[in-house]
């Protein structure tokens, strides 16, 4: 199905994410205009009353039928910047930032100048960090200015706007749910470039990943400050030794060692779900190899091709190892879900 936004929020001026270029992203409202008045009400504000509506509805549900609730806190559903937009980007490209709207600069120009810069309130520009489709050794950011004074200011701020929002989220969810059901959210699997340096992918996403900073247990503190289990994509991905893989330096099972090691540090409950719809067995056999870490897996997807071939037997054989056999103990078995897409 296509639910799209209402009008009053289309029609909106300066609510919306905006790249260096001016370009806006319509798929999800800019965090920095979650206390901005649209109409009458606020962008929390409607998410807040959304999920109110949502828990009155299957009041009688809670807890029983619906057991858990995936808060959406960016595109795609996930905490995150939508600094790789498919209709711009091509992989392997590191992206681009996402904090060129009025909202987002006027605090950039705030915090700077609270700390005594204000020649640091405004982000890198697009000579200095490239584009959508760019190799971070190709601009002067992600090559050395990352490691700077201004570009560790850039990256703590841009980072930690992207937390907040998801504080104000979560914290919302939590208000309304009120532990009747579990709640968590979903952070990407950005693996290109995770092998780099300066983890560009991961920072145009809002992930501050480098200068010894670990962007996987700063989120993984704000999920847990609000109960909610941390979802995470890519389980089916291998690091692979392709040329293709070897110049992007993807690595995604060592960024999913990450997570893992992030969220055991923390206590909080893990799970993950594939990227690409996958029917194969490698996918099955590598995502069953992170079972013992996982509270629950997310299926992509199912549809008509699930049905097709010998595709439905592999998926069953899949079901039945992530439930660890008829004979195991009810404890170990991972809650699978599935998605689909209508």
């Amino acid at each position: 199905c296509n639910i799209l936004l209402p009008d009053f929020v289309y029609q909106a001026k300066g609510i919306w994410y905006k790249d260096a270029d001016g370009v806006e992203d319509r798929e999800y409202i800019s965090l920095f205009a979650d206390e901005v008045v649209v109409g009458d009400r606020t962008p929390l504000q409607m998410y807040e009353d959304w999920m109110a509506a949502f828990a009155a509805e299957f009041s009688a549900d809670l807890g029983s039928l619906v057991q858990e609730v995936m808060v959406g806190m960016g595109p795609c559903g996930e905490l995150r910047y939508p600094s790789y937009r498919l209709s711009h980007w091509n992989y392997c490209g590191h992206g681009e930032f996402q904090c060129y709207d009025q909202h987002a600069l006027q605090l950039l120009s705030t915090i700077a100048t609270a700390v005594g810069r204000p020649d640091w309130g405004l982000p890198p520009n697009k000579t200095a960090v490239g584009g959508y489709s760019s190799y971070p050794h190709d601009n002067e950011f992600f090559t050395t200015g990352f490691k700077e004074d201004y570009g560790k200011f850039f990256l703590d701020w841009y980072s930690s706007a992207l937390k907040d929002h998801g504080r104000r989220v979560l914290g919302k969810a939590q208000e309304v749910f009120q532990n009747k059901l579990a709640i968590s959210g979903k952070v990407a699997g950005i693996h290109w470039w995770y092998g780099h340096d300066s983890h560009a992918a991961e920072a145009t996403a809002g992930y501050y990943n480098t200068n010894s900073r670990n962007g996987y247990a700063e989120i993984a503190r704000v999920f847990k400050e609000h109960g909610a289990s941390l979802d995470f994509t890519c389980l089916e991905m291998v690091t692979e030794i392709d040329e293709k893989s070897q110049e992007c330096h993807s690595n995604p099972e060592g960024l999913i060692a990450q997570v893992v090691e992030a969220t055991a540090a923390l206590g909080l409950p893990f799970s993950g779900e594939n990227a690409l719809q996958r029917y194969d067995e490698a996918a099955y056999t590598q995502m069953a190899s992170h079972r013992e870490h996982l509270h629950g897996l997310t299926y992509l997807r199912l549809n008509w091709e699930l049905t097709r071939d010998d595709n439905l037997k592999r998926f069953k054989d899949f079901t039945t190892t992530m439930h660890g056999g008829p004979s195991e103990d009810d404890t170990k078995k991972v809650a699978l879900r599935g998605a689909t897409r209508l």
